[in-house]
């Protein structure tokens, strides 16, 4: 039990500045931090006997933060599984238990860990039981789209005078085989405006919502013209980056780490970890699903970078799990700047893996959590979700540069895995050959295949321009033969679904219907 004088001494460690216990026990010793440790310990002890398992990993996280090299700090972590697991909290308690067991492989708690794992694995798997049996309960919930193969023709803007220009070029499509567009719902500053469109704003969003600065209401009226050509309609959007109305709101922002001057500094996104952001997007999805749209594309902006997010609110949301705070000193082993003026590092940490990986499943739950809004307004929309190549190729390189990786994203059942097989990008950035980036695309097709399983699902997104040039600036295409190589050796793999990106009218796509619809 403890003495009235230590837990008077617990009570000032665990007040509102916990830090100020961290700078107090600078000038201890190693005597007066041990016995101070061990009354920490104690304390958060009888939180947990008492039922007060929150308090009781508060008190925990205190201890491994404060006294991060206590021999109680593998202890720590074990019994934050158990209050986790204790107070209801599964997935959570699952990943503590297995954080204890690949980290302390010695520790006096191995087994007992292993065995709350195994229990914690077994309340999830009758949880999810109940949560099934209870929807069935309910009756049939509306099924939601069909997954099929698509040949989809990205919109990102056509040069058109009116709208009826824009239905010409669609039905177009539709006899060229094209059964999907992914049109672009989102207007950047500098985009380019369609002249049938009244911009009321430099930048925003093409549907109607609260949630962002809105361009012009267009989305019902280009849906409802998609279906009349007989084709069905996803609509891109950005997440991220759909700062438009905030963008000036510091707090809304992610933050960086700047290598060259070693300080954090203003992303360009939004701080995915704010309360206020995530219920942002919760509405901003919700109002996107209410149009009549078959699906939605996640932009390739669902990323966190190796040196973001170092928000107060991620900071506080990663500690509060993992015990310490996240740090570029804990994370990058000798920082150096090539010659090209961007930095990389040496390595990375072990402690900079979980900070990625914990990245990655915030993103995913996130994610996660946007599908389940739409489909509560629309149960038949479908999902499909960017990726870049390396998430699929090494997942190490998706993990640290994007805090993305394809297994990841399947677990959370998008319905669709758009794989962004830019050739002519992958010949400039990795300095290789139209050869060795063939057989790249080959094998990230492949590999795709293997994870996905369904050819259906996978999406192979093919980057039609010349990449030297930019759309905005001018039309300069790919070479029709590059791109005819490039879909025979995709397509040898299986027959997945095809998105041309960025769409233009001057491209040959007649020319190549042959490829994948083997005549028809």
């Amino acid at each position: 039990m403890l003495t009235q004088r230590g837990i008077f001494r617990i009570g000032i460690a665990l007040g509102i500045v916990g830090i100020v216990l961290a700078f107090f026990s600078l000038s201890l010793s190693g005597q007066e931090k041990g016995k101070l440790a061990a009354e920490l310990y104690d304390f958060a002890m009888e939180q947990f006997y008492q039922g007060k398992y929150s308090e009781a990993v508060e008190s925990f996280n205190q201890l491994i933060q404060s006294f991060p090299e206590s021999k109680l700090v593998p202890y720590c972590h074990y019994m934050i599984a158990q209050s986790l697991l204790k107070k209801g909290d599964i997935e959570e308690a699952i990943q503590k238990f297995e954080f204890y067991l690949s980290h302390y492989p010695e520790g006096a708690r191995y087994r007992e860990a292993q065995e709350g794992l195994r229990i914690s694995q077994e309340e999830l798997k009758k949880r999810r039981e109940r949560e099934e049996a209870s929807e069935k309960s309910r009756g049939p919930l509306p099924k939601k789209g069909q997954v099929k193969r698509r040949i989809c023709a990205q919109l990102s803007y056509i040069e058109v005078k009116s709208f009826e220009d824009l239905e010409r070029r669609v039905k177009e499509l539709k006899n060229l085989g094209v059964d999907t567009i992914i049109f672009k719902v989102f207007q950047n500053r500098g985009d380019r405006v369609y002249r049938f469109v009244n911009p009321r704003h430099g930048e925003g969003v093409y549907f109607q919502t609260g949630s962002a600065q809105v361009v012009d209401d267009l989305l019902g009226k280009i849906a409802e013209m998609v279906h009349r050509q007989g084709l069905e309609i996803f609509a891109w959007t950005t997440t991220r980056y759909a700062t438009y109305g905030v963008d000036g709101v510091p707090e809304f922002r992610s933050r960086i780490y700047n290598f060259e001057t070693k300080r954090m500094e203003m992303g360009k996104g939004f701080n995915l970890f704010h309360p206020e952001v995530i219920k942002r997007l919760d509405g901003f999805f919700r109002d996107l699903a209410r149009y009549p749209i078959d699906g939605i594309l996640f932009h390739d902006d669902l990323i966190l970078g190796h040196n973001e997010d170092f928000s107060m609110e991620a900071n506080k949301s990663f500690m509060k799990e993992y015990g310490f705070l996240p740090h570029p000193d804990l994370f990058y082993i000798e920082p150096f700047k090539s010659e090209s003026g961007r930095y990389y590092v040496q390595a990375y940490s072990e402690r900079f893996w979980i900070w990625a990986q914990w990245k990655n499943r915030w993103l995913m739950k996130l994610a996660r959590r946007w599908m389940n809004g739409a489909r509560e307004v629309n149960p038949k929309i479908q999902f499909a979700i960017n990726l870049y190549m390396d998430a699929v190729l090494n997942p190490n390189n998706g993990l640290c540069w994007f805090s993305q990786t394809l297994p990841s994203a399947i677990e959370n059942g998008f319905d669709y895995y758009a794989i962004m097989a830019y050739h002519r990008q992958a010949m400039k950035g990795r300095k290789i050959g139209l050869k060795e980036a063939m057989e790249l695309m080959t094998e990230v097709t492949g590999k795709a295949l293997k994870e996905i399983g369904d050819p259906s699902q996978v999406m192979m997104k093919i980057w039609i321009l010349d990449w030297k040039s930019n759309e905005s600036v001018d039309y300069r295409l790919a070479p029709l033969k590059e791109i005819e190589e490039l879909l025979t050796k995709i397509l040898k793999e299986g027959e997945v679904s095809l998105a041309f990106v960025p769409y233009l009218p001057q491209f040959p796509l007649h020319l190549l219907k042959e490829k994948w619809s083997g005549g028809r």
